[in-house]
């Protein structure tokens, strides 16, 4: 992964974000809620074959979270500068840990198609029981990715695969 921009992210964000120093792909930031978050990207293969990168929204010390718009911005800022450096495959996966992992994928799908630059992506939403517990995933592309539909059918299948 080519690295991100602090700096043009910073530009946009409304909460300041830094990178954690033993980490140059975990950028955290402070809501004015005194919530900590990490947005993490990282690599991963397993759901892709052709390779893919998975976004993690980590809530430091899993403190109730309200509404906050300049969350969406911030993250979307991280989200937007992924793709200008890197015309790579995003995945995003829910957590599973407190059963609200429906109400997180409808708030993110919601946030990336409301974006600014959403007619620069594409988006494709998955869900289903894995292990009896449901699961949600999304798939962002580029739309001028090469490999879209490669891509797309590689989440399909895989998907298919993982679904109970």
């Amino acid at each position: 992964m080519n690295a991100l921009n602090l700096e043009i992210i910073n530009t946009v964000s409304p909460y300041q974000v830094t990178l954690r120093v033993d980490s140059p792909a975990v950028f955290c930031f402070y809501t004015d809620f005194g919530i900590e978050y990490e947005i993490v990207i990282k690599p991963n293969d397993i759901f892709i074959g052709s390779g893919a990168y998975v976004l993690d929204i980590i809530n430091v010390w899993h403190k109730p979270s309200p509404g906050d718009p300049k969350f969406k911005q911030t993250l979307m800022a991280i989200v937007e500068e992924f793709f200008r450096q890197n015309n790579d495959v995003m995945l995003y996966v829910t957590e599973t840990k407190d059963e609200k992992q429906a109400s997180r994928n409808r708030l993110f799908v919601r946030w990336f198609n409301t974006n600014e630059h959403r007619d620069q992506y594409v988006i494709k939403t998955a869900e289903g029981k894995m292990d009896g517990q449901m699961n949600f995933m999304a798939i962002i592309l580029r739309k001028d990715n090469p490999r879209l539909q490669q891509v797309f059918d590689e989440f399909d299948e895989t998907v298919a695969f993982l679904f109970d």
